[in-house]
């Protein structure tokens, strides 16, 4: 059973617990006389669609000049000249995710107002498998047992108070937004409150005077509600502004909470005021509580346990007796060969923590993973906890296939369709492009220019690659069966083939004709990193960098591939992509050895950047030949290993994807260090609530953690279904059940460690969907078997796959 386990509440944000349903999300700290909800809604954001429209506006005319002056400073050797003239296509910035309310219960003896004594008993947990935050302590006598969780189907956050004797209870709802009035509360039943939030917020690396700007212009920024039932046993009285109430005489306390903004969907207007927002919150609240708390409660654990309870990882290894999961993190870490070595059962922890983690905060109607997931207790979130396109918002939704839970990727698919209209006028005015672009930030408005208002480096503002590298997970979900749409060759019509084919359109007029007859890209940049140029200083714009050229033949591929699917493969379109996909030049090896970085082979300022872009095509792409594996191990080996969380997940996704387990302990004991140290800012690890660090806290570590897990489980993205490729000796002997392979086959296996590395004991196969039904190539340690599979169980011993 995967359980998260405490023994004194959170003294900080990261020792917090989050509990989450895909449009709400909640940090629980267990507190012992008060508790915090810190809860934030999904579609708070600052700022509006009008946001991409606020001035200074970069003219088609001002556009074409500087790409011009760029792709002429190229051709004259001069990169750092390149990298000036880029910036002036620079507008401002995406936007931020923000908090919502927090609801406290300050919670004291009947009568008295005062406890006598500390605490002689505290525990607090989050139970993975019900999703579920529970804190019991006793104080003076009174055992206080308080239980949180998320209801998807309900779109309600409930937290419930059960007291051996008597208590009263006083309640708080509050906000770091602006309260623009107060609203008293329909026969004192429930809490509520009103907000506006702010039209526009600077990310917290941009110094600026007034970071934070409040419009009441209609349409300038959301508006929003949250309100509060309270069903109890006692007596209560609601303040007068309706987000105060006290409670006396208390033994059983529910609250339900309901929470809406004036969203209306994905890179659209919002509409509407902030009593419109109460109106569909105090709707949401109603129907959840014309089913009553145990109907809620109900429908929360099916729905969870249907997604949670698809896979599960067991490992021959004892869990330690001390079950505090931090103590654990940090005990674990005091062996020389890393946490894993001294408690292996955390690995599997983690995978679950990280399944747990994408259920609770991307469901269908909900907006996408964030930085942070769905949670933040910030203004100024490090980096906004946005959209990054150039690695976390991908990296995100990594395990959403293999860890069977594509009921989680909707909110990407809607936020990528949302792209593809807005990037349409960004590619005519700076690109003179047809097509749809965007760059790497975005929001829940789907913004799509280069940020930086002319003072942001080129290196991460400049990358009008974002739309190639999203467009993948849509073919990646139909690669699994798109299991998650009602009809798959549908969605493959009328959503992945328009947002490809406009994506493509953008790509083949960008593609520009090198001297040797080539297709290249230029400007063209490798995400955040730089190289020496002619002159000794730091460059980052150049020609055709390997990302670049990978993702390209990626789309033009992806599109070649869906139109023979759809009888559309004599289009003018797939004609264009057929003879631009002969012209762009493959990756390389480069002078040091490793995979060329870019299309000139540059020396790195950096050899060990965090980024590696240029393997883009190892993981997640669809892998490399014998002789560029090689030397993608080579330049895993040059970058080392040491870096940001979300780095070092990638890192291990790249390691399990080449067949490399030794790499991939090495990594694992670097994931898992606890974060009591500081180690500077490229340095990750574990927060005691198991958040992953970049630092600070980003969720793609995370996520991005079980898709490597899964990597040294199972590969198809090859043709073949490849067993065991990487599976580490912290991983012991186990067994893992229902990972899915593509075209979306459920994977079974059991494993024992042996001399050479994990040895299969049993594989067992089945077809998801009548797609996958059919002949499949099953391999294992360098030997192949074809397998006809079908919506049965076929099983395979270990004998019969090994040499």
């Amino acid at each position: 059973m995967s359980v998260l386990r405490y023994r004194r509440p959170a003294r900080a944000w990261t020792e917090a617990l989050p509990i989450g349903n895909g449009y709400q999300g909640a940090m629980l700290f267990g507190g012992v006389e008060t508790e915090r909800l810190q809860i934030n809604e999904g579609t708070a954001w600052s700022g509006s669609t009008a946001s991409e429209q606020l001035p200074p506006t970069v003219t088609a005319e001002q556009a074409r000049a500087a790409v011009e002056a760029a792709r002429a400073s190229l051709l004259a050797g001069d990169p750092e000249a390149a990298g000036t003239a880029v910036r002036e296509l620079q507008h401002r910035h995406s936007q931020a995710f923000l908090p919502f309310v927090d609801l406290s219960l300050r919670v004291t003896p009947a009568g008295s107002g005062t406890w006598r004594s500390e605490p002689d008993l505290y525990e607090r947990s989050l139970d993975l498998g019900t999703a579920t935050h529970e804190t019991r302590w006793r104080r003076d006598g009174t055992e206080v047992r308080q239980t949180s969780f998320a209801g998807h189907p309900d779109h309600v956050l409930v937290h419930r108070l059960r007291a051996g004797r008597p208590v009263d209870v006083e309640l708080s709802l509050t906000s770091p937004l602006r309260t623009p009035g107060a609203v008293r509360s329909p026969g004192g039943a429930a809490l509520a409150i009103l907000l506006q939030l702010p039209s526009d917020v600077r990310p917290a690396h941009d110094q600026v005077q007034q970071p934070i700007s409040w419009d009441g212009t209609p349409g300038a920024a959301l508006r929003g509600a949250a309100t509060v039932a309270l069903l109890h046993d006692g007596e209560v009285v609601v303040g007068e502004d309706g987000t105060h109430a006290t409670l006396t005489n208390v033994t059983t306390l529910d609250l339900v909470i309901a929470t809406a903004t004036t969203f209306e969907g994905m890179g659209r207007p919002p509409h509407g005021d902030e009593h419109d927002a109460l109106v569909r919150a105090s709707a949401q609240l109603t129907e959840a509580l014309e089913r009553g708390v145990p109907a809620i409660r109900e429908r929360q654990l099916a729905d969870h346990r249907e997604l949670f309870g698809r896979v599960s990882w067991e490992m021959d290894a004892r869990e330690p007796a001390d079950g505090s999961t931090g103590e654990r993190l940090l005990a674990a870490n005091a062996h020389p060969r890393g946490a894993l070595a001294a408690d292996p059962r955390l690995a599997v922890l983690l995978f679950d923590y990280g399944r747990y983690l994408l259920i609770s905060c991307s469901r269908r109607g909900g907006t996408p993973a964030n930085l942070q997931g769905i949670w933040n207790d910030s203004m100024r979130a490090a980096w906004s906890s946005g959209f990054t396109t150039n690695i976390n918002l991908q990296m995100n939704y990594w395990p959403a296939e293999v860890a069977n839970l594509p009921e989680t990727v909707p909110p990407l698919i809607e936020l990528v369709e949302a792209l593809s209209r807005n990037g349409r006028g960004t590619a005519r005015r700076l690109y003179g492009a047809s097509g749809w672009v965007a760059h790497h930030n975005t929001d829940i408005w789907a913004y799509t220019q280069p940020v930086g208002e002319g003072g942001h480096d080129p290196k991460w503002a400049f990358w009008p690659f974002a739309g190639p590298w999203l467009v993948r997970h849509l073919h990646d979900h139909l690669a699994y069966g798109a299991r998650s749409e009602p009809d798959p060759e549908e969605f493959a019509r009328r959503t992945v083939w328009p947002v490809t084919a406009s994506a493509a359109e953008f790509l083949l007029d960008w593609l520009v004709e090198q001297s040797d007859g080539s297709l290249g890209t230029a400007p063209s940049t490798s995400p955040e990193n730089e190289f020496l140029a002619p002159g000794g200083g730091a460059a980052a714009v150049t020609r055709s960098s390997a990302m670049d050229l990978g993702l390209a033949a990626e789309l033009l591929q992806s599109l070649l591939d869906l139109a023979a699917r759809l009888g559309r493969a004599d289009d003018r379109l797939v004609d264009r992509a057929r003879s631009a996909l002969a012209r762009i030049p493959a990756v390389r090896v480069g002078r040091d050895g490793g995979i060329a970085e870019w299309l000139d082979d540059h020396v790195a300022v950096d050899p060990r950047h965090r980024h590696q872009s240029h393997l883009y095509q190892l993981f997640p792409g669809a892998g490399l030949d014998e002789e560029l594996r090689a030397a993608a191990s080579r330049t895993l080996d040059l970058r080392g290993d040491d870096s940001t969380g979300w780095s070092l997940a990638w890192r291990l996704a790249l390691r399990a994807r080449l067949g490399e387990p030794e790499a991939v302990s090495r990594l694992l004991a670097l994931l898992f260090r606890d974060m009591e140290t500081d180690r500077g800012p490229w340095s990750g690890g574990l927060y005691p609530n198991l958040f992953a660090a970049h630092p600070p806290f980003q969720i793609d570590a995370n996520l991005g953690y079980v898709a490597a897990v899964a990597e040294c489980f199972v590969q198809s993205h090859d043709g073949r279904i490849t067993l065991l490729p990487a599976v580490p000796a912290e991983f012991a002997d186990g067994t893992v059940r229902g990972l899915v392979a593509r075209p979306g086959v459920r994977v079974d296996l059991e494993w024992k460690q042996g001399e050479t590395g994990a040895e299969l004991v049993s594989a067992r196969l089945r077809a998801l969907h009548e797609g996958a039904c059919g002949e499949h190539a099953i391999a294992y340690r360098g030997r192949q078997l074809t397998v006809r599979l079908d919506r049965r169980v076929t099983e395979l011993g270990g004998d019969s796959l090994d040499p």
